[in-house]
């Protein structure tokens, strides 16, 4: 299991100090534009001023998903 690191950039800055472990960086992906679309939804003022960053420890590939 990989972990994964999803962090909110923008209007709203949160670390996620724990991770969340998945078997590949697709499902990490999809989990991530889950939590972004949930976000939207719950929090309105988020849209198009925060995104979702996803990152691993053991690489440097971030992956960006706008709320």
């Amino acid at each position: 299991m990989l972990r994964f690191y999803f962090n909110l950039v923008g209007k709203q800055n949160v670390d996620d100090p724990f991770g969340m472990a998945f078997e590949n960086e697709l499902q990490a992906f999809l989990a991530a534009e889950r939590f972004a679309k949930e976000l939207a939804h719950t929090n309105p003022s988020l849209r198009g001023t925060t995104s979702v960053v996803v990152t691993r420890k053991d690489r440097d590939e971030v992956y960006y998903i706008s709320v």
